[in-house]
């Protein structure tokens, strides 16, 4: 035989039950599906603005991989204190493919030369069309990208501290995609190409 319990009760019970699931539900959703970001730098300069928030879709790359072209979220480990922060920069290259960056602010190569090439192409989609410059280790050189292993760039090349700088993103650390953007209101939509959303259109002048 069951204890009656007064009404009162029953609703606390009820409600404290809808809460307890419900949190359960947002582990599990910012955990395993999606999980929020916002972007301290200037590094991907105009495609995502400095403080601008997204959320990033994790779950879809346990059945595929991502695309160069990309714009991808990733952790990178500072290697003086230890600490891991997530980074978003844009997929350029991957395992196997060898890249290099010709200097678009170098006024002795063509404008229609300069740029970012993989395994010896340039990279004409609207999406890389931004003044890339060379920087860090890398300048001018041809890397060729391990396997299991992506290279990436800021669409801010001037600011943004990416594989040229720290080298290659391993795939265990590549945690997912920018799908929504959330803030500013102003900007509120979808984007790096999820359901039609911007995938950043360069400006070529240096």
């Amino acid at each position: 035989m069951g204890v009656a319990l007064p009404s009162g009760v029953e609703w606390l019970l009820g409600w404290v039950q809808a809460i307890g699931v419900a949190a359960i539900a947002a582990w599990f959703i910012l955990t395993f599906v999606l999980v929020r970001m916002t972007v301290p730098t200037g590094s991907m300069i105009p495609t995502i603005e400095i403080g601008d928030s997204f959320f990033v879709d994790k779950i879809s790359f346990n059945f595929r991989e991502p695309l160069v072209g990309d714009i991808v979220v990733f952790w990178k480990t500072n290697q003086d204190t230890g600490q891991r922060e997530r980074l978003v920069k844009r997929l350029v290259a991957t395992g196997g493919q060898q890249v290099q960056i010709r200097n678009c602010g170098d006024a002795s190569i063509p404008r229609n030369e300069c740029g970012v090439y993989v395994d010896g192409e340039r990279l004409n989609e609207q999406h890389f069309q931004w003044c890339y410059v060379p920087a860090g280790r890398m300048l001018g050189d041809v890397w060729t990208v391990p396997e299991d292993s992506y290279f990436v760039l800021g669409d801010n090349s001037r600011i943004s501290e990416d594989s040229r700088f720290w080298g290659f993103v391993s795939k265990e650390d590549f945690i997912g995609e920018p799908f929504l953007n959330v803030w500013p209101f102003d900007a509120f939509g979808f984007m790096n190409g999820y359901l039609g959303g911007n995938r950043g259109q360069g400006q070529p002048v240096c």
